[in-house]
């Protein structure tokens, strides 16, 4: 009895049970081998942009070297005698440590016995060697009394620095301190702060209230090829301006406020762009907001801070999550939204709300986790819960139409059978006849309920009236009309942090496959949008290969063309292939944007990275953008006359100085004047965005 029922459960769940291993296996894979890590990566980083700003750490102190610096010393290299003239001066203030953040193993004379004297008679003094690549010695006379650390910086694959150097190996077997971990270490020194051993064997250690556990291969997105020395994730505090800082024309000159530098630790650096040493970090990630790169002494500052605050305040050293606790993450997610999926023809409101529920979950979670100094994944988390859910969906609203197909053939086989078995019998045929008939009705009642089922998905995560209305800036009116019961249009319009996203798209053919697409592309979408990525490469380039292997795991041949704008402060930025995009400045005059150029169809390749690009277009007061498919300019009449692009062109100006709602108006009127009785042979989108 009870394996009776526990087969009963097997099969009602047999989807959810291969969905879930198959969706959960192909993210782990994909995780392992480095597909999504600059994803998740990109993801993590706004973690640091949205977090609370940490207040001014003024145990550090900045000297910064920009162009005007380098402009008054008149030469650069600075001539030792500078260099010699600039340390006395800190030296007056009596700092904790001092630390140069310039190579000086070659003399720059003048001045080489002065600055020699200053070395020998500076124990606090701190000089750089690089160790990694290609080394660079460190200034001979502090190599010789020990005052020498390691300047190295580990870049990630995107280019953006997001670990720390603790310790690392030099070619002699000996071990370099990193520059931020020897002036902290300086400085807690003086204050009776030691690091201690805690595990010897996993070298784990102790300083004050920190505890440091180095990073491995096993932790978040980082593999073996990542490894080498000892490291730690950087916890940073913020860019100059979390730190005091003076420029080195002021020290130079003697202009250091009383007690500036007073028993606090001072790095000197260089700032300028010249010289080449500024960096992108987790702040850098904003693709249409420009954002300064983080110069390398404001780094060690960082790493600094960081040991500084850990041992003496106790804030959270920055760690990530082990893989195998991502791997469960992937598990559950992958079950749960599979599960969701399973049941949405009988109880579609609990899945919508669950995946809201799931998504929601994964953000806050990872945001409180990440406050607490715990880097947990966000972005293969979502993208499981979303993938399940829809191949689930996919997969029960495929199984369903399959039934009914069956149950189709099923009659009819039948109904051919009794026609030859009873020919004799032609009342009781006929009676079978009219039977089987009213049978078929009901089967086609059913298939029609459920394209209707998708029909509606359609219409209820198109924009609402207020969603548009909502947008100040903005005046926009949409219009989608179907061509069948489940249309391959899409467009929408989302709007997050001041940025509005508006997407249209043609999926190839209507009917069911063409509507599953248009929602999975929607969702795709509102994914991207929601966890703000804003590089319109690796927008459509993910986009793409989340349609591209839904495409082929359906085994269809449907893709679809796909514009993306990307509107903020009176500036679109247009990227994908579509029709052409329509620009209406205040006057009614006509711009056109071929956007053939600037993308490729959606799921017919799985790599379309090198095809997108992006043009830039700004608008003023009045100024807009008309967005449609090609069942508006290829809507024929009676005559199989097109209606035309002109034509669009030509009732958009002339109704130009109207709102939006009613520039739509106008044009859907005229193209229904222009079809008059003829068929409706593909969907109709219109999209009029004009700014107020």
């Amino acid at each position: 009895m009870i394996w009776q029922k526990l087969k009963k459960s097997i099969k009602k769940w047999q989807g959810t049970l291969i969905i879930t291993p198959c969706v959960a296996g192909l993210v782990i894979v994909g995780s392992n081998i480095g597909i999504f890590r600059i994803l998740e990566w990109v993801t993590l980083d706004q973690l640091f942009r949205i977090r609370p700003q940490e207040s001014v750490d003024k145990r550090i102190v900045i000297v910064t070297i920009d162009e005007p610096d380098i402009q008054y010393v008149k030469q650069w290299p600075m001539s030792d005698r500078v260099m010699a003239k600039m340390i006395r001066n800190i030296k007056a203030q009596q700092p904790r440590a001092i630390a140069i953040d310039i190579y000086r193993d070659l003399t720059v004379e003048p001045g080489h016995a002065e600055l020699v004297k200053e070395f020998q008679s500076t124990p606090n003094f701190i000089g750089i060697e690089k160790v990694a690549g290609k080394p660079i010695a460190p200034p001979p006379t502090l190599a010789k009394q020990g005052q020498v650390a390691a300047n190295d910086l580990l870049l990630d694959t995107d280019g953006k620095i997001r670990r720390g150097i603790i310790l690392l190996g030099k070619p002699d077997q000996s071990l370099a301190q990193g520059l931020g971990v020897k002036l902290a270490l300086t400085y807690l020194e003086k204050s009776g702060i030691e690091l201690k051993e805690i595990n010897a064997d996993k070298q784990i250690y102790g300083l004050g209230k920190a505890k440091f556990v180095p990073l491995s291969s096993n932790d978040g997105e980082y593999n073996e090829a990542d490894m080498g020395g000892y490291q730690v994730l950087i916890n940073y505090r913020g860019g100059l301006k979390s730190f005091p800082h003076i420029s080195m024309t002021d020290v130079l000159e003697n202009r250091i406020p009383n007690n500036f530098m007073r028993d606090r630790l001072v790095l000197i650096g260089a700032k300028a762009p010249s010289l080449n040493d500024n960096y992108s970090t987790p702040y850098n990630s904003n693709l249409f907001f420009p954002t300064e790169l983080i110069p390398g002494v404001v780094i060690h500052a960082n790493i600094t801070s960081q040991i500084l605050s850990a041992a003496i305040d106790g804030r959270p050293m920055m760690r990530a999550v082990v893989k195998p606790l991502n791997w469960l993450l992937i598990v559950f997610w992958s079950g749960y939204s599979a599960t969701l999926g399973a049941i949405y023809i009988k109880r579609p409101w609990l899945t919508i709300g669950g995946l809201l529920l799931a998504v929601v979950t994964i953000i806050s979670s990872a945001y409180v986790a990440f406050l607490g100094g715990w880097l947990i994944p966000v972005f293969t988390p979502l993208l499981t819960a979303i993938g399940a859910l829809i191949i689930g969906l996919v997969q029960v609203l495929w199984q369903n139409l399959m039934l009914s197909y069956g149950q189709l053939e099923d009659y009819a086989h039948n109904l051919e059978i009794k026609v030859q078995e009873r020919t004799s019998e032609l009342a009781e045929a006929n009676e079978e006849i009219s039977i089987l008939n009213e049978k078929l009705k009901g089967e086609n009642l059913r298939m029609s309920a459920e394209l209707d089922i998708l029909r509606q998905m359609q219409q209820m995560i198109l924009p609402k009236p207020e969603e548009l209305e909502a947008i100040a800036e903005l005046d926009i009116a949409g219009f989608m009309e179907p061509a069948d019961e489940v249309g391959g249009d899409y467009y929408d319009v989302l709007h997050t942090d001041g940025v509005v996203t508006i997407g249209i798209g043609d999926v190839t053919g209507h009917g069911l496959e063409s509507g599953i697409l248009m929602v999975m592309t929607q969702t795709a979408v509102r994914t991207l949008q929601e966890i703000q990525e804003k590089d319109p490469v690796r927008f459509l380039d993910t986009l793409n290969r989340t349609i591209y292997q839904n495409v082929q795991r359906m085994n269809s041949d449907k893709n679809l063309t796909l514009v993306i704008l990307n509107y903020s402060e009176g500036k679109i930025s247009i990227s994908g292939q579509h029709e052409e995009t329509i620009v209406v400045r205040n006057n009614g005059e006509i711009e056109h944007i071929d956007t053939m150029d600037l993308g490729f169809p959606i799921g017919l390749d799985d790599n379309i990275a090198e095809f997108i690009s992006h043009a830039l277009v700004e608008l003023n007061s009045g100024d807009g953008i008309i967005l449609y498919t090609d069942g508006v300019t290829e809507a024929e009449n009676i005559h199989g006359e097109q209606y035309g692009l002109e034509r669009l062109c030509e009732i958009a100006s002339k109704s130009w100085q109207h709102s939006s709602e009613e520039i739509k108006q106008n044009v859907i009127a005229d193209v229904r004047q222009h079809i008059g009785e003829q068929k409706v042979f593909d969907d109709i989108t219109l999209l009029v965005i004009k700014q107020r």
